[in-house]
């Protein structure tokens, strides 16, 4: 399975966090990263791979490139549960999202 088969949900949604804390709470320790800004658009780069967030009820919205393996993107967001956890006392639960099952509208 790859990043284009799936996104992950971060809950709940109305977590606090300081926007001077977002860049080390929501990327891993474990892998060296990157932060890059393009088009008013932020994402993160762990080697050649990249994620990025979306902050919306219900929760917040962690997407990745279409070659990312699952394990690592498993790995990445798990780190990012547990530092959320630390951070805000709450549990925090990762809702898997298999893409092929999310309703989109066409144009």
């Amino acid at each position: 399975m790859k990043g284009k088969d799936f996104e992950f949900l971060i809950t709940p949604g109305d977590i606090e966090i300081n926007p001077d804390d977002f860049d080390n709470l929501m990327t891993p320790d474990s892998m060296p990263w990157t932060k890059v800004s393009t088009k008013d658009w932020t994402y993160y780069k762990v080697g050649e791979d990249e994620f990025s967030y979306s902050c919306e009820l219900p929760g917040i919205q962690m997407t990745f490139n279409a070659e990312i393996t699952f394990e690592k993107a498993r790995q990445i967001v798990e780190e990012v549960a547990n530092k959320l956890k630390k951070h805000s006392g709450q549990e925090i639960e990762v809702i898997f999202i298999p893409t092929d099952t999310i309703a989109r509208l066409e144009p």
